[in-house]
């Protein structure tokens, strides 16, 4: 169930910039990840209908044989595709028909961008039709106030906290907790001559939004009003910035808390920023992190996850740290308690090179790669690829794969995948492609 809107616009990250809802109508482009989620023989439910050629070439490219993309059935899709699927017993007997009739035995298993009240009916409306066991890999209703803590950035620390002595490598920032009012600007003062440079974050965001980075007291007034939805209330956590670059490398893991309540890791990866804080990808395997930071991002993560399992979170896990080159410390940011695009990018490769693609793959993807604003349509951009040898296999060493591709016709970029698998760099490769992509070389 590719559910990212209605993931993004519950009660505690109402008003986000990256969950702006689009115009009635429109479609919400990171919703086209879910065609990679967990491999083959699959059922993908959006809100709005796929591309039937990116369909067919994103099958052939990654193997698939048994992918069944279908839209929401509401005339004029909700932001809510859990509940609009769940009004119309039409459109879910036939889905019900669709997984009672699959070829292979045993149950079904039931997916989301992230759990959410919709999603846990929807699953619960599913069960009661389906005349096969359903296993819901996200975690139950019960339990869902576990996951709002898990994406608090407040809330996570303690979460950190327990973690720690199952990881050795895990340190925690310096950091404090306010709450906006008509003290915060004196309370960043004083943390500013405590902590040195802050990043100051409002306890729900996502891709690097609802924060700052703050080095001097000038103009923060200013910084912080930019920051903070309107009448936020909430509590925002004073976190002492650790640096950018190689000395301090923003890296991730990405894993699922499956439904046993073991961790199973995806990838341990290095983070894509724009301005030392907004999220524009992700970089996996052969030279994305050192490895002594693999196996402490790897450690780390399980141990979170272990911790997570326990107060019955289920599903996709995805923790952002710093890894510190100079005595190997790791610190934790966050918790994204939902799907994030190095797992999908980790789930592509495994769909390709199996596990421990790692030690075989430079694998990239960035989601806002510029295209020259005369292509406008799948078609014209995979015959752009195609002429230079550059889409799925045709160039020898690399695998390039669009996957975001709606943003075409009204913002001239796409999400982009490149993987080299001949010691060619992932990233030197995208490089190259979207220099050319963008028009500098398509002549």
């Amino acid at each position: 169930m590719s559910n990212i809107l209605e993931w993004g616009l519950q009660p505690e990250r109402d008003g986000l910039p990256e969950f702006t809802p689009p115009p009635p109508g429109a479609r919400f482009p990171a919703e086209e990840m879910s065609l990679y989620w967990s491999g083959d023989r699959k059922i993908v439910v959006n809100r709005h209908p796929t591309d039937e050629m990116h369909i067919a070439d994103f099958s052939a490219i990654l193997g698939y044989e048994s992918v069944l993309c279908q839209a929401s059935p509401a005339e004029q899709p909700g932001y809510s595709i859990c509940t609009d699927l769940a009004s119309d017993e039409r459109a879910l007997a036939q889905l019900v028909e669709q997984l009672d009739d699959s070829p292979t035995d045993g149950p079904v298993t039931v997916e989301a961008f992230g759990a959410t009240p919709e999603y846990a009916r929807l699953v619960a409306s599913i069960r009661q039709r389906s005349k096969r066991p359903v296993i819901d890999l996200m975690t139950q209703e019960e339990n869902l106030g576990f996951t709002s803590s898990l994406d608090s950035k407040v809330q996570a620390r303690e979460y950190f906290q327990a973690a720690q002595p199952q990881c050795a490598a895990l340190r925690l920032t310096r950091a404090l907790t306010l709450r906006n009012g008509p003290d915060l600007l004196n309370q960043v003062k004083d943390a500013l001559k405590t902590l040195g440079p802050v990043i100051v974050k409002t306890e729900f965001g996502a891709g690097g939004n609802a924060m700052a980075i703050i080095e001097r007291t000038r103009g923060l007034r200013k910084t912080l009003s930019r920051i903070l939805p309107a009448g936020y209330g909430g509590e925002l956590l004073v976190e002492e910035f650790l640096g950018s670059g190689k000395k301090a490398l923003s890296v991730s893991y990405t894993g699922t808390v499956q439904d046993d309540g073991k961790t199973f890791t995806l990838s341990a990866g290095r983070h894509f920023l724009y301005a030392d804080k907004f999220f524009l990808g992700s970089c996996l395997g052969i030279g994305s992190v050192p490895d002594d930071c693999a196996t402490k991002i790897r450690s780390a993560g399980e141990a979170v996850g272990q911790v997570s399992a326990s107060f019955g979170y289920r599903g996709p896990l995805n923790i952002d740290f710093i890894y510190r080159e100079s005595d190997g410390a790791l610190f934790p940011l966050e918790i994204n308690p939902r799907r994030a695009l190095g797992g999908t990018l980790a789930d592509m490769c495994i769909s390709l090179f199996g596990q421990g693609y790692e030690k075989a793959v430079s694998a990239v993807a960035h989601h806002s790669v510029p295209v020259h604003q005369d292509i406008t349509t799948y078609a014209e951009l995979r015959d752009c690829l195609l002429r230079k040898g550059w889409f799925g296999k045709e160039t020898k060493g690399l695998v390039v794969l669009p996957y975001m591709v709606t943003t075409l016709a009204p913002k001239s970029v796409i999400g982009l995948v490149v993987l080299g698998t001949d010691g060619t760099s992932g990233e030197e490769a995208l490089g190259e492609i979207t220099g050319y992509l963008s028009g500098r070389h398509r002549k």
